[in-house]
């Protein structure tokens, strides 16, 4: 079963309600997927672009991660 930790810093995305949406859209996207997940500890750092993306932009660029992690841990 795969494992999900968050390491969201107000430095780079800002305020808690930018914090948290971004916290919920992650955990969103990670329930969603985590199916076809390997078991493995996922870590998932916010990046300065977090801060002016969309949820839809955010959901597609998590689903695009979550695909190549799964391809990788395959060939493991």
């Amino acid at each position: 079963m795969a494992r999900l930790g968050l390491s969201i810093s107000s430095r780079t995305v800002g305020n808690a309600v930018n914090r948290n949406r971004i916290k919920r859209v992650i955990r969103e996207s990670f329930r969603k997927n985590a199916t076809g997940f390997p078991p493995v500890d996922i870590v998932v750092n916010s990046r300065n672009g977090a801060r002016e993306a969309s949820n839809a932009q955010l959901m597609n660029r998590l689903n695009q991660h979550w695909q190549n992690m799964v391809k990788r841990c395959a060939t493991c």
